[in-house]
């Protein structure tokens, strides 16, 4: 397949566009021009040459919210689901629209409303967007480089920033069978301990999920190996818990821990009570119980 893009001064809107159909189609031919007949011999055709997928015409295409689609809105919103299932494939396809649709709200939003002119950004100091991110990569006068170069240059984070994106959304719904499945198996009602394998992200779907709060402990691998018992907390973004650690337990660390709580192996006890380590699962386990049970 051959897509056309605009040549020149390159933004957001087209390079996003392009990391998005490459990822569809590996072996896609990307034309920069403005050359009608060229872009006529075009499968896809974006940010340019009048057609479905360019943003320019007087009646723009608005989104639910109002804010003019741009290119990448308009491909995104024929692809992205496609594109959610090839980056996401345990996804069915309720989830991957899902998942297409906030990636649009809470990611696209910004770069529709940049290329399109519509102000976002409304603190006083400006912070930098991600359409800034993108222009950066056009050559600086002291550079000796090409711009279709470094147009890809941008195409190959964009691509990467994307992919990487829509795996953050993806994850929740593996994140939520998985977590489904660990409180139907362990007696959370009789421990209030919940044992996770791994870092997964369970505070908000486990609000979600243990409407009777039973769970007051989870217990989990850190990603550097060692093991943590965190509080659960009240409601999302409190840092109330069901039920703190052991206030004798905060800011002591290694054997003074240990040698408070009988266990070994202990790492740290934050001075909130709200997670302490522990190098097993089976110290950080004895941990939970403790605090169960203090």
């Amino acid at each position: 397949m051959k897509m056309a893009v605009h040549n020149g001064v390159f933004h957001a809107d087209e390079v996003f566009g392009v990391a998005l159909m490459e990822t569809i189609e590996p072996d896609l031919q990307v034309i920069r021009t403005r050359d009608e007949a060229v872009i006529a011999e075009c499968d896809i055709v974006a940010d340019v040459g009048g057609g479905k997928y360019d943003h320019h015409q007087a009646d723009k295409v608005l989104r639910e919210d109002g804010i003019p689609y741009c290119a990448f809105g308009l491909l995104w919103r024929d692809y992205g689901k496609q594109f959610t299932k090839i980056i996401c494939p345990s996804l069915n396809e309720v989830e991957s629209e899902e998942v297409a649709y906030k990636v649009s709200m809470d990611f696209i939003t910004q770069i529709d409303a940049s290329d399109n002119g519509v102000t976002l950004n409304t603190y006083e100091s400006p912070v930098t967007t991600l359409s800034q991110i993108i222009s950066s990569y056009m050559p600086l006068q002291s550079e000796n480089k090409d711009v279709d170069r470094a147009f890809f240059e941008a195409v190959a984070f964009a691509k990467r920033l994307l992919q990487r994106v829509v795996r953050q959304y993806g994850e929740y719904y593996d994140n939520l069978r998985y977590m489904k499945e660990a409180l139907n198996t362990q007696d959370v009602k009789n421990t209030h301990i919940l044992i996770l394998e791994g870092a997964v992200k369970w505070k908000d779907i486990l609000l979600e999920l243990d409407k009777e709060e039973d769970v007051l402990f989870v217990v989990f691998e850190d990603l550097t190996g060692s093991w943590r018992v965190q509080t659960v907390p009240k409601e999302e973004n409190s840092f109330d818990a069901r039920k703190d650690l052991p206030k004798p337990w905060a800011s002591l660390r290694s054997e003074e821990l240990s040698a408070l709580t009988g266990v070994e192996g202990c790492i740290f006890c934050h001075p909130n009570l709200f997670i302490a380590g522990n190098e097993t699962k089976e110290g950080a386990l004895a941990m939970a119980h403790l605090a169960v049970q203090a």
